[in-house]
């Protein structure tokens, strides 16, 4: 802003004056950021050219403004008579003056109380600004908003040299837009599922330890030496999969009333109301828990995380293909070994992820969030190291990191609809499927440096076990 200021002085001098013009819009899009001013605009673009008194207004806070890179009494005087002689006080109740260069140590306040004629009031503290007062605001605003009006003026001084832009970057919109890429893809599953009431002897394979529904028939099926697959919920005593129930020779044939099987429409079932909608998110995730199971990703229930596992007991490294801007390889599970004693291991580390459901605007999404997972025994507990590792992962891991997680799973995941595609060939197909991952492109633009992590210099010093650990990954 001091360096437009100096512009402008040397522009006057010169006799040159289209920077004036063009600096109006400047001015605009930093004044509406940092003043909250949200409905300003250019009136000599929106109204006619070289309005009366005025260069931007807005109608809803009632304010007006002159932008001038004169900065004498005379002019803030002559600026009030045209603004009582076209009657633009009856619109708006506070007038100020935006003084493009430098504005004068002080002003006669009687002075313009006499030009006002007592019809508004210019305070001469508060309505006379120049870059130094913008720059004051500044510290003091949101930090949204501070962002917003950085950009403008990034804009205007795109490239490093000062130069004007059309309006059409400062309004609208306030800032460039860029395309965004969601977390967010789309899911696809049969149309139809199946309810069905359980039978009344159930109750007879019940620990007294389970109280859970869905755990009373995982017990049942195991009592009764009969396999089953994981995708299926229950809830008020029905048993509700997308696995057909009306097929006697199903797995579920024994544990299920045949007489009370319903064929339902999905849509049917979920749009019903927020418990249905509940329970369908459920019937998905354990249709994806049982869909990743044969790709070697296991759902750890107490963390809420799908993490890849190795494909035997042993091994010390699993990599996966994948296909990014070039083929390549990716690792998602490592095993360290004690450096002490390399015949046990230290601590073991899973890419991992979280996956919640989302229904908006009659489409089903899955929203994948990229994480980590430390743990050591051959279940994969969770390390008592974890939230340690963790942290400094995190700290380490910026933006296009993270960014690089996500298309190696949105990429691997829907692979993996191919691979079921030939199995369904031998077994029962896959019943959950990926679509495309959400994305827009009129978003706001975000400058990357803005959202980085703070670093800690002391991590960067960081030696040892755990830092180790990372190297490969």
């Amino acid at each position: 802003m001091s360096q437009l200021a100096t512009q402008i002085e040397a522009a006057s001098a010169m006799q040159m004056y289209d920077i004036h013009k063009v600096s109006e819009n400047l001015v605009l899009g930093v004044l509406r950021e940092l003043y909250g001013w949200r409905h300003l605009r250019n009136l000599n673009s929106t109204e006619r050219a070289n309005f009366p008194g005025i260069d931007l207004a807005d109608d809803v806070a009632g304010v007006a403004i002159q932008v001038t890179a004169t900065p004498t009494l005379d002019k803030i005087k002559s600026t009030i008579e045209t603004f009582l002689a076209h009657g633009l006080d009856k619109k708006y109740k506070r007038v100020v003056v935006y003084v493009l260069g430098r504005k004068q140590a002080s002003y006669s306040q009687d002075a313009i109380d006499r030009a006002a004629k007592g019809q508004f009031k210019l305070d001469t503290s508060t309505d006379i600004l120049d870059h130094r007062d913008v720059c004051g605001v500044a510290p003091d605003v949101d930090p949204k908003q501070l962002v917003a009006a950085l950009e403008v003026v990034r804009t205007y001084m795109r490239g490093g040299v000062a130069r004007g832009l059309g309006e059409e970057d400062f309004n609208p919109p306030a800032s460039p837009s860029e395309r965004v890429n969601l977390n967010l893809v789309e899911v696809y599953f049969p149309s139809t599922l199946y309810i069905a009431d359980l039978r009344d002897d159930l109750e007879a394979f019940k620990s007294r330890r389970v109280r859970n529904e869905r755990k009373m028939v995982r017990e049942a099926l195991g009592s009764l030496n009969l396999r089953a697959p994981s995708d299926y919920e229950v809830s008020g005593r029905q048993l509700i999969t997308f696995h057909p129930l009306d097929d006697t020779h199903g797995p579920f044939t024994q544990l299920i009333e045949l007489g009370t099987v319903t064929p339902l429409q999905a849509r049917e079932f979920y749009g019903a109301n927020e418990d249905r909608e509940r329970v369908f998110k459920s019937l998905l995730r354990f249709t994806l828990q049982q869909k990743l199971y044969k790709h070697g990703v296991r759902w750890k229930h107490e963390d809420g995380l799908f993490i890849f596992v190795p494909w035997a007991n042993g091994d010390l490294l699993r990599e996966e293909n994948w296909v990014g801007q070039r083929a390549s390889k990716r690792a998602v599970y490592e095993r360290k070994l004690n450096k002490k004693d390399p015949s046990k291991t230290f601590l073991c580390k899973h890419l991992a992820f979280a996956a919640d459901f989302v229904f908006s605007a009659g489409s089903w999404y899955v929203a994948i969030t990229p994480d980590w997972y430390f743990s050591f025994g051959d279940d994969f507990r969770r390390s008592a190291y974890a939230d340690a590792n963790l942290s400094w992962l995190k700290r380490k891991e910026v933006n296009s990191t993270v960014a690089g997680h996500f298309r190696f799973l949105t990429s691997w995941l829907s692979a993996l609809d191919q691979d079921d595609l030939f199995e369904s060939i031998k077994s029962p197909a896959a019943t959950l499927s990926l679509g495309e991952t959400v994305s827009f492109s009129n978003h706001p633009a975000l400058p990357d440096d803005t959202w980085l992590p703070l670093r800690d210099e002391f991590d960067d010093g960081e030696e040892g076990q755990t830092v180790g650990l990372f190297e490969t990954l």
